[in-house]
């Protein structure tokens, strides 16, 4: 059985037997993840996302694929390069399938590092940061959930890869609490999913490159 963690808003409609699906929500401790893992032993976890690239080069719509990620648990003024020994792979005969369908599908796309931020609010806006995560840290893209989805994952020893959609206005959640401040991020979501992702989910569903992915 594969299982994909999946944002809610890139779902598909079709089914299969041998496919389960888990809807990631907002500020997600994974519990409910860990429960149907551990239920369904599944052979292969792909995570399905979208993320905010580094580099300017790799355009809105393309599709990242993270041989590792790493978590920056630090503020901006606080960065350093980390321990080798802190990143955490994913699988690499997983990704080196994924890549063909994507190939095959003609998806622009790119293997690299992904990179999750403790305090990453409004890193869209923020050029200089972007860039000294891409020439420091070598990561291709940010993202809200990536590398504590990783590092769960790994701990049980299952086939995980992780896909990221690229699109540089897409919101990272932040836990924020002030009712102005969730009242800003669901407007941003909502001009996010309804119209900056509008074309990338379209071509996603024409392409069905979930359902070619379900079939690995």
């Amino acid at each position: 059985m594969k299982l994909l963690v999946i944002n809610k808003h890139l779902k598909d409609n079709f089914q299969s037997k041998d496919l389960t699906f888990y809807f990631v929500k907002k500020n997600d401790d994974f519990s409910d993840l860990v429960k149907i893992i551990d239920e369904y032993k599944p052979n292969k976890i792909i995570s399905i996302d979208f993320g905010v690239q580094t580099n300017d080069e790799i355009q809105n719509g393309s599709v990242i694929v993270a041989k590792d990620t790493i978590s920056i648990n630090s503020k901006p003024i606080s960065w350093s390069i980390p321990r080798e020994d802190l990143w955490i792979d994913t699988s690499e005969d997983l990704n080196k399938s994924i890549c063909d369908i994507l190939e095959k599908l003609s998806f622009e796309h790119y293997v690299g590092s992904g990179i999750e931020i403790e305090n990453s609010f409004n890193i869209e806006k923020r050029p200089n940061a972007k860039n000294w995560l891409k020439e420091n840290i070598k990561g291709i893209y940010i993202d809200s959930y990536s590398s504590k989805l990783n590092e769960l994952i790994s701990n049980k020893a299952y086939n995980f890869s992780i896909l990221r959609i690229m699109n540089s206005s897409f919101p990272i959640y932040q836990n924020k609490n002030s009712f102005l401040d969730k009242f800003i991020g669901f407007l941003k979501e909502l001009y996010f999913y309804k119209i900056s992702a509008k074309k990338i989910k379209k071509d996603i569903n024409e392409r069905k490159l979930i359902f070619e992915i379900s079939k690995i």
